[in-house]
């Protein structure tokens, strides 16, 4: 269990990171674009999680697993993208 939520936590720095990168290439703005990457993984996850239903047995144990992760570490990107939004909203910059 501990691999799925270092997994779940190295997928979230790594879309953070991509996230920081399309900030600094936009100037320094948030705009939508930021929000597309988190939905479309949790989008992601979802489906993992559609096709482990299918597969069944324990190899469908795994891939729900990998889904959840997927589908968390894409939540918890959209909430810090838009607690950034937020707080750049608060001080004045967009």
């Amino acid at each position: 269990m501990d691999i799925v939520i270092l997994w779940t936590l190295g997928m979230w720095a790594v879309q953070l990171l991509m996230e920081w990168l399309v900030y600094r290439i936009q100037g320094r703005r948030m705009t939508w674009v930021q929000s597309i990457l988190p939905c479309v993984t949790l989008l992601g996850g979802a489906i993992v999680i559609m096709i482990s239903i299918e597969i069944g047995e324990w190899n469908g144990i795994g891939y729900a697993l990998l889904g959840a992760a997927l589908g968390t570490s894409g939540l918890l990107t959209l909430i810090t993208v838009a607690i950034t939004a937020l707080v750049l909203q608060r001080r004045g910059r967009k």
